[in-house]
């Protein structure tokens, strides 16, 4: 069989999933926590955020996990649009983009914030004449 559908969701490597069964069994408790357990699992998170944070030359701080694609692309959009709203409330996407990203974006508009939405052609380049 051939997957074509690694936009959604992927296959995870067989290491990575190994090392993730064996965290999730030894480390379940919420790092949020107080007791033991979230304690412990508050340092196997620090240290997972530090190790990506080198592996990337940036500060742990900068590292942020989500639950996925959308919620990501929600972060990155609202903090930013919100963030930098002081300078303008125009964004510009592709009408290609996810569905998380389109929604987001309408969202914005409700909060007064005008988006161009830029076609692309068939080979998924942007229309930049529309700008």
């Amino acid at each position: 069989m051939i997957y074509f559908d690694n936009a959604a969701t992927t296959k995870i490597y067989d290491d990575a999933l190994t090392s993730y069964v064996q965290v999730s069994q030894k480390f379940f408790g919420n790092p949020s926590s107080l007791h033991q357990l979230g304690v412990d699992a508050y340092q196997v998170l620090t240290k997972a955020r530090a190790q990506v944070a080198s592996l990337l030359s940036v500060q742990p701080e900068e590292i942020f996990f989500t639950s996925g694609g959308t919620e990501s692309n929600n972060w990155a959009i609202k903090g930013t649009a919100l963030e930098k709203s002081v300078f303008g409330k125009h964004i510009i996407t592709t009408k290609i983009e996810h569905p998380s990203v389109i929604q987001t974006c309408k969202q914005l508009e409700r909060f007064g914030f005008e988006v161009t939405y830029l076609d692309v052609d068939s080979n998924g380049i942007v229309n930049v004449d529309q700008l």
